[in-house]
């Protein structure tokens, strides 16, 4: 058993997400396609004597883009711990791997919650990865996201370390595909937030649902612009209803030459895609500028060479 783990928990936005059945346990079924950015919570793992102990870092955490500091969250808009994603994976991967708890879980924070960023699920993928490293990889990948898919819809992707994929289901069938290219990613996140249940129960309520999976072209993921022709998000309308400066976020990133832009997940944040990076630097400056955003910033598209590694380690 390693001294530590530490792992890098990147953000996700929806290029596209619609609902298609609200279950009756409550649940939906959707259908997305998420790509991973380079905006990153850590978490990193050590051994203790026993059970299980979340800690909330303050600071930077690796690989920060300018600006996230601004998204910095503290320790106690977070909750308690036993509610907190990273703590509940780390009883997943305890009860199904059948080892007895024992472990600190120290989570630093930049990806904001309720901003439909992914954050939550991506922090608890990092610390079902983490923990197997740890302890010597008793879970194989399909019990990593089986264990995932029992935490969060989006955590099975985050499990998958692709850097994009289709999603069905809960969002934990899914069908990696590559990003079109290069690309980078500006995102603004608003002062208002809207917690996910709410914005499902608002937004499928005006749904014909059921509704029939898309059509989706050949062309996909050929290009940028194949995926712009396609944007739609379900929760969109209602969520710049509530939210007006979500709109105008929007229209900036649009303006300023994104290749695509609208709100991710069930919200609140909004991102525009754009080819150069100097590109989305500056229309993050002007989103942040927007009076009821939070923050703004500017961070890659992942592919396959920039998602986080296996894990470091400080020593046996």
């Amino acid at each position: 058993m390693t001294g530590a783990i530490s792992v890098d928990c990147p953000a996700k936005v929806n290029l596209f997400l619609r609902i298609l059945a609200r279950e009756d346990s409550g649940h939906h079924q959707i259908e997305t396609f998420f790509l991973a950015v380079g905006l990153y919570d850590r978490v990193t793992v050590a051994p203790s004597g026993s059970g299980i102990e979340l800690r909330i870092e303050e600071g930077p955490t690796s690989s920060e883009p300018a600006g996230a500091a601004a998204l910095a969250v503290p320790s106690d808009a977070l909750g308690p711990p036993e509610d907190n994603t990273a703590y509940r994976a780390a009883r997943a991967f305890y009860a199904a791997c059948g080892l007895a708890p024992a472990t600190v879980v120290s989570l630093a924070k930049r990806i904001p919650p309720g901003a439909g960023l992914g954050g939550a699920s991506s922090d608890a993928a990092g610390t079902l990865a983490a923990l197997n490293l740890l302890h010597g990889e008793p879970l194989s990948r399909a019990e990593l996201l089986v264990a995932g898919g029992s935490i969060g819809a989006d955590v099975p992707f985050f499990c998958s370390e692709e850097p994009a994929a289709l999603a069905w289901g809960r969002g934990d069938r899914l069908l990696p595909r590559a990003p079109p290219g290069p690309a980078w990613v500006a995102i603004a996140v608003p002062r208002r937030r809207t917690p996910t249940a709410g914005a499902y129960a608002s937004a499928s309520a005006k749904l014909a649902l059921p509704a029939g999976p898309a059509v989706l072209p050949r062309a996909l993921a050929d290009s940028w612009e194949a995926l712009a022709r396609i944007r739609r998000n379900d929760f969109e309308d209602d969520a710049f209803q509530r939210i007006p400066v979500l709109r105008d976020a929007r229209a900036v990133l649009a303006g300023e030459g994104a290749v695509l832009a609208g709100l991710t997940g069930s919200g609140s944040a909004v991102f525009g895609v754009f080819e150069a990076r100097d590109a989305a630097v500056g229309a993050a400056g002007l989103a942040g500028a927007l009076d009821g955003i939070d923050a703004a910033v500017a961070v890659p598209a992942l592919d396959r060479a920039g998602l986080p590694g296996d894990g470091t380690s400080d020593g046996t």
